[in-house]
């Protein structure tokens, strides 16, 4: 998932100007993205969530619901790169997931 610099800006520009702060640490980087799903500003969320594996590559949640944002956004290969790191860290609630998007690709 590659994420561009114009991107980037996006949900920390967003943040600046209406919190005044950005995350500094991978949990609150997951946890804004989470908030931006929920309101479903999903390039937003896709953008924290990104920033949140970037700091703890091994957070499955934050691929997880990556994924899904991705998914709602038709990003389907973003959304199965982001399954696969989740089922590869041992979250087993993502095989079903990964099964149901990867059946029509052969």
């Amino acid at each position: 998932m590659a994420t561009t610099e114009a991107q980037t800006t996006g949900c920390e520009e967003w943040l600046m100007l209406r919190v005044g702060s950005v995350p500094r640490n991978s949990l609150g980087w997951f946890r804004c993205g989470v908030g931006f799903y929920n309101k479903k500003e999903f390039t937003k969320a896709i953008q924290c969530f990104e920033k949140s594996v970037q700091m703890d590559p091994l957070n499955y949640n934050a691929y997880q619901i990556m994924a899904r944002a991705c998914i709602a956004v038709n990003r389907k290969d973003d959304a199965i790169n982001a399954l696969k790191q989740s089922v590869a860290l041992d979250n087993p609630s993502d095989w079903q997931l990964l099964i149901e998007l990867t059946s029509n690709k052969e």
